[in-house]
């Protein structure tokens, strides 16, 4: 008997040693998460931008509100259309316009 409740204990301390090494392998995850909801969230929300994207033609305009920061880090595209050697700045802010691309598609390619 003593050996059987020796395993059990063996087992239950395996078990928490497990569920431990989960919680901590796990922590992480869940503050890269909130990251991900919080930078949605700005991509959505935000009131601090610093470029202006205006997209499509005639009735189908769209202006999106946008971190350049953000933009050039996930984009080489936006690395360079962004520089300061080909961006238009008006008042602090970067004033970004591609008539050839439509809203819908554009707020796609923002995701």
């Amino acid at each position: 008997m003593l050996n059987n409740g020796s395993s059990s204990l063996g087992n239950t301390n395996e078990l928490f040693e497990k569920l431990l090494r989960f919680n901590q392998d796990t922590l992480p995850l869940k503050h890269i998460n909130k990251l991900i909801n919080d930078l949605t969230k700005l991509l959505y929300e935000s009131d601090f931008y610093d470029t202006e994207i205006r997209v499509g033609r005639s009735e189908n305009i769209k202006t999106f509100k946008a971190h350049s920061n953000i933009l050039k880090a996930r984009s080489l595209y936006f690395m360079t259309a962004l520089s300061d050697n080909w961006a238009k700045k008006f008042d602090g802010i970067i004033l970004f316009e591609k008539e050839n691309i439509s809203p819908k598609i554009f707020e796609v390619l923002l995701l």
